[in-house]
């Protein structure tokens, strides 16, 4: 797929990211049901870049750190990481269990989509734990409206997944 070079500075630009973030906090479905339609991976991917570096920056500045550049290096791992892994799990998942087929790039861009939006919030001590509680709530629609998982196979897919991550 070949992107024009217009398409590409405003597919990568920070007025898109911001967009983006505004479009999931203010309608999650109606986004996630747009995500649907395109289903690119290059922003979510991008999203959670810029998510995670903004994660990893404000965390070393609440945490005290002998070594910061080690330290900032691990939050972003952590804050990038964590969503490739829960969306193997999940994936792995909704194909042992639900005998879905369903592209493992959708699954990701949910999970970035997801972690995307909440990172700019967890590193606040008490937040994470509401910013945790929606990331999977909106982890739950994403995989309503973009795979097209019934709501009790959805809510078993994150339960499955956050008890083998737990």
């Amino acid at each position: 797929m070949e992107l024009s070079h217009a398409h590409s500075k405003q597919f990568f630009g920070p007025r898109t990211y911001a967009a983006r973030m505004a479009r999931i906090v203010s309608a999650p479905r109606m986004f996630f049901r747009e995500y649907a339609e395109t289903g690119h991976l290059f922003l979510p991917v991008f999203a959670l870049v810029l998510s995670g570096g903004f994660y990893a920056c404000t965390s070393l500045l609440v945490h005290a750190c002998p070594q910061p550049m080690a330290a900032l290096m691990i939050f972003f791992i952590n804050a990038a990481g964590m969503p490739v892994l829960a969306a193997g799990m999940g994936y792995a998942v909704s194909r042992m269990i639900l005998r879905r087929r369903i592209g493992f790039g959708r699954f990701f861009g949910i999970y970035a989509w997801a972690a995307a939006v909440v990172l700019p919030l967890a590193w606040v001590p008490y937040l994470v734990l509401f910013a945790e509680v929606w990331r999977w709530w909106l982890i739950g629609a994403g995989l309503m409206i973009v795979c097209g998982l019934r709501r009790w196979q959805a809510f078993l897919v994150v339960v499955l997944t956050l008890g083998a991550m737990i």
